[in-house]
């Protein structure tokens, strides 16, 4: 079991790595336009202009940055304040991660995207939930654990 103190740490960790997503967005070494092999498969289906390609990878726009920042700022806010709100935000967090992936895992092979390529891609998402879930649902220390009780056999008389 976690202790708080473990579980306000983890919430400031990953104030600290939502923070550094949202940063690596706009450092130009890291964010340039993918290569590409037919130019006008890319004119037929352009970036928008609140996006970038971190990493050459991922497509980044502005709801992600909005979403990775606030993710950023309640983590933090949590770790600041208590166990019990860093445990919430990884709660809300985790589950709000494990939806998105899910739901680009599916899309993945409802478009018959490679397993690799799909699974690639939404490998950050389903670690980093899984890790936040895993905390916030094993870090509790306040619970009493539950023990099932074995059922007893009555005796047979004969």
């Amino acid at each position: 079991m976690l202790s708080d103190k473990a579980v306000r740490w983890s919430a400031f960790a990953f104030s600290i790595f939502f923070t550094v997503v949202v940063a690596l967005g706009y450092i130009p070494g890291i964010n340039v336009k993918p290569h590409v092999h037919n130019p006008d498969a890319m004119a037929a289906m352009p970036m928008a202009a609140d996006e970038h390609t971190m990493l050459g990878l991922y497509t980044i726009s502005l709801l992600d940055d909005v979403t990775h920042g606030l993710s950023a700022l309640a983590f933090l806010i949590g770790a600041l304040l208590s166990a019990r709100r860093s445990r919430l935000a990884l709660t809300a967090f985790g589950w709000y991660y494990a939806y998105d992936a899910t739901i680009y895992l599916v899309t993945g092979v409802l478009q018959q995207k490679p397993f690799m390529t799909n699974f690639g891609l939404n490998a950050p998402h389903v670690v980093i939930s899984g890790i936040m879930l895993w905390i916030a649902y094993r870090g509790r220390t306040n619970v009493p654990s539950t023990t099932v009780p074995s059922a007893s056999v009555p005796s047979s008389s004969v």
